[in-house]
């Protein structure tokens, strides 16, 4: 919300959104059980910097593998026997989806979060995140899109 030229952040009090154009919204940087980069990493303006030995947007893997390639590509197998769905790399049994394609989400890269309502142009209206087609919003959030906030109003 603009007043006099500065911004207040939405939602009013949680210092995890903030900058001169509440541009910076460190709820990315949790999973939706609340925990911060996996556990591995510090969060930067709603980005992770992982810990030495993690990567992923949450820095939720780990580099080192325990599998070899086949016990590995067979984990990351969808049911039509297709490795990530065509959509993504397999790393230690896990799907790592495309970062050019940053919609492309799910366990095999089968999901595609541009499937998720939108509110003023935004998935989940940016206040919530989006789950194979569907918005999880954040704490005080509600709607299809994560549009209704349930808090009190504001001043």
């Amino acid at each position: 919300k603009c007043e006099c030229g500065k911004c207040t952040c939405y939602p009013p009090g949680d210092s995890r959104v903030y900058g001169k154009t509440c541009e910076c919204d460190d709820r990315r940087c949790e999973d939706l059980d609340g925990v911060v980069c996996g556990g591995h990493g510090t969060c930067s303006c709603g980005r992770c910097v992982c810990e030495k030995g993690w990567f992923g947007t949450l820095c939720q893997h780990p580099r080192k593998c325990n599998l070899t390639e086949e016990q590995s590509n067979s984990l990351c197998e969808s049911a039509d026997g297709i490795l990530c769905s065509g959509k993504g790399s397999c790393h230690c049994g896990k799907c790592l989806c495309s970062a050019e394609e940053w919609y492309i989400s799910g366990e095999f890269c089968d999901c595609d979060d541009r499937d998720c309502d939108k509110h003023d142009g935004l998935i989940c209206t940016g206040n919530g995140i989006c789950s194979c087609g569907n918005c999880e919003c954040w704490d005080g959030w509600n709607g299809n899109a994560c549009e209704i906030w349930l808090g009190t109003e504001y001043p």
